[in-house]
């Protein structure tokens, strides 16, 4: 397995980090290093992988919360441990020691830090979540528990880039509906004539138009699609396969 760290522009001391598959078996989309126990995976994988990532990061064994996620806009606060959090989107926490992470094989992971308060933020945001604005709904989420937009921190982890990220005319006539601007976020396929959206650049536009800062926020710029032996990614595995674990915690 491998972790990788990811950096916030302002710094701090939140940790967070996404997951590599590893030394991935060709054969086995589940393989090396999968923690998301609901998309088919044994689960004593599963619980095996989620060990050795508790033990890698420094963090008690069931200090790791995650969700099932359905692709919607609700985002659960975590004020303890040890509980089932049911079905949510993001995630937002000022618990110490406590990671909170989101599932993603394609899909954009989002981290948030306001380190002058200590709360953190972690959203999974697909298509219909980034069209519904899980980004802004995050940070709404965790101003409630003290932080400021301006003050938000945020990183964006591997996911599938506009390139790959080919969809119908109706997906895009359902973002422009949401009041999304099709400049910077739409583009079209000189060859095939088929559109693609930018996730992480729709993304973004809902971090800026809820009061965040430009320099506030950070793109890692890897997709998920063109490495699938380092990352999961459901177009190329399909999604009976594992999923990259993206989370953040306050140390």
């Amino acid at each position: 397995m491998k972790i990788d760290r990811l950096a916030f522009s302002g710094g701090g001391s939140a940790f967070a980090f996404t997951t590599e598959r590893g030394v991935a078996d060709s054969g086995n989309p589940y393989s090396e290093f999968n923690c998301c126990g609901y998309v088919g995976d044994e689960q004593s994988h599963v619980s095996a992988c989620r060990a050795v990532l508790c033990d890698q990061i420094g963090i008690a064994d069931g200090n790791l919360i995650t969700v099932r996620q359905v692709h919607g806009t609700e985002v659960a606060v975590v004020d303890t441990v040890g509980c089932d959090f049911g079905e949510a989107d993001a995630l937002v926490t000022n618990l110490e020691g406590v990671a909170i992470g989101v599932f993603t094989a394609d899909c954009v992971p989002m981290l948030f830090y306001d380190k002058q308060v200590g709360v953190i933020g972690a959203a999974h945001a697909g298509w219909k979540g980034t069209m519904s604005g899980i980004a802004a709904k995050t940070v709404a989420a965790m101003c409630r528990l003290g932080a400021a937009p301006e003050r938000v921190q945020a990183v964006f982890g591997p996911s599938i880039c506009r390139e790959c990220f080919e969809v119908g005319d109706e997906v895009v006539e359902q973002f422009c509906e949401r009041g999304l601007p099709a400049d910077g976020i739409v583009f079209r396929n000189e060859v095939t004539g088929k559109a693609h959206i930018d996730l992480v650049a729709a993304n973004r536009y809902w971090m800026l138009g809820c009061g965040m800062y430009e320099r506030n926020i950070v793109e890692t710029g890897l997709c998920t699609k063109c490495n699938p032996s380092r990352f999961f990614s459901a177009r190329a595995l399909g999604v009976a396969s594992g999923r990259n674990l993206t989370g953040i915690f306050l140390r």
